[in-house]
């Protein structure tokens, strides 16, 4: 079940460089290009704020849910490079990364809640100020006290130019009823892999 952690974090640190044609400034139901300004998204008003990446609690989070300890190894030598995540800060629908080279970005839509969790998807821009290819994530979101638990399934290929949700601008709030994010086969998406944040006072 984790034996594609490695790779999960090698393909959040290399963004949207993967196997596909470019998809440009089309994508959720307010997006308005890279470096767009964020709308006002209910369910993730929990949520917002600047939040830090904790490696250390994340690691032992993976190791608990059975992650080998070579593997976070590989893990912790890739943050010689730069963080398995990027700091993030929520402001409306979009989360800013930071960090890296690039000033990334998730862009939020399809948004739902569960019990325990908000669920949704999420284009994830290797640099939001730079027209190029986007991947699709499925993501979650939760609060366990003060920190945020942010939950990912990664595809094999960034973005496909046919994908309807490209095509035509999604919208920014969905149904759990019509929720298929467990239900799709590993691969082409990886497992969920949760990355720990804690806020930033």
């Amino acid at each position: 079940m984790h034996s594609r952690l490695l790779l999960l974090a090698t393909l959040l640190l290399i963004g949207c460089d993967r196997n596909s044609s470019s998809v440009t400034s089309t994508g959720a139901s307010n997006f308005t290009g890279y470096g767009g300004s964020p709308a006002a998204a209910a369910l993730l008003k929990p949520f917002q704020g600047n939040w830090k990446f904790n490696l250390e609690k994340t690691v032992a989070l993976w190791k608990s849910k059975g992650v080998s300890q070579k593997e976070i190894d590989e893990a912790r030598a890739l943050t010689s490079i730069m963080p398995i995540h990027p700091d993030m800060a929520l402001q409306g629908d979009i989360a800013i990364l930071k960090g890296t080279p690039a000033e990334g970005e998730y862009a939020f839509f399809a948004l739902h809640a569960h019990p325990q969790f908000t669920c949704g998807k999420a284009w994830h821009h290797e640099d939001r100020h730079d027209p190029g290819d986007m991947d699709k994530y499925l993501v979650r979101l939760q609060r366990h006290d003060a920190e945020l638990w942010l939950s990912t399934r990664v595809p094999e290929d960034a973005a496909d130019p046919a994908d309807p949700e490209v095509a035509s601008p999604p919208p920014l709030a969905d149904s759990a009823a019509t929720c298929i994010a467990d239900s799709l086969k590993d691969p082409p998406w990886s497992p969920w892999q949760i990355y720990i944040f804690d806020p930033v006072k």
